[in-house]
């Protein structure tokens, strides 16, 4: 600003001049704070939508139950003396079973694993109830004989090779992997309560589930130790 007595510049913000003492001028935007201007605009923020999540497995009961509730009037108008629809049924829960708690679960190995293995079984023994009405001559045994010991082996494998594969996951998998093999001396248990007539997949079952634990038990062991008394508080 400049000095009206003085006729000199003065460049700072002073109120009073430096050489004449008079007061100065002061300009009715002096005590306006500064604002400088932004390099860059300021962001227009979109409004939100809100997104409908379709469940899958509300699709897939919606879907499934429409075609058991069909399938009944069906079998009865078609073929009334096998009641095939109750397959259909099972079919349904065990394809829940699949997305649920496998496909769609963070739970671990082990779990999905165990609940596979109760769906098939299921889906087994329906089968066998079935053809057990419609051809009661034919044996009734082929579940407990050869489809439970074939579960309990493709399941004690599967979590043995996850178990040998997942390094990150070791201690959680371990666990599993002797709980699922511990179920492959169930064949041998039915055979001695004379539930299973023929025992080869029952001793196969337990062969390849004693191997596994062997295994975890040597190579994790330390693992196991650690794992089981965080379990149990020791």
């Amino acid at each position: 600003m400049r000095c009206k007595y003085c006729n000199i510049d003065v460049a700072c913000e002073s109120k009073v001049c430096p050489l004449c003492h008079e007061k100065l001028p002061i300009p009715e935007n002096l005590d306006m704070p500064y604002q400088p201007e932004k390099a860059y605009p300021d962001k227009q923020k979109t409004p939100k939508r809100k997104k409908r999540k379709l469940s899958v497995t509300k699709l897939y009961v919606s879907i499934a139950l429409t075609l058991f509730i069909l399938s009944i009037p069906i079998n009865m108008l078609t073929t009334p003396q096998l009641y095939w629809f109750a397959i259909v049924g099972v079919l349904v829960i065990y394809g829940f079973i699949l997305i649920a708690n496998t496909i769609l679960s963070n739970n671990g190995i082990g779990i999905k694993i165990f609940w596979q293995a109760v769906g098939i079984l299921a889906v087994l023994l329906t089968v066998n109830y079935l053809i057990d009405k419609q051809a009661p001559e034919d044996t009734d045994t082929w579940v407990w004989d050869y489809g439970l010991p074939s579960i309990l082996i493709i399941a004690s494998i599967t979590t043995g090779i996850y178990t040998t594969i997942a390094f990150k996951y070791w201690s959680s998998a371990v666990l599993d992997t002797l709980i699922i093999s511990a179920l492959g001396y169930l064949p041998l248990i039915l055979f001695v309560c004379k539930v299973i007539a023929h025992p080869v997949l029952a001793i196969i079952s337990t062969c390849v589930s004693t191997v596994i634990i062997i295994f975890c038990c040597i190579l994790g062991r330390r693992t196991l130790i650690s794992e089981l008394k965080k379990k149990f508080h020791v």
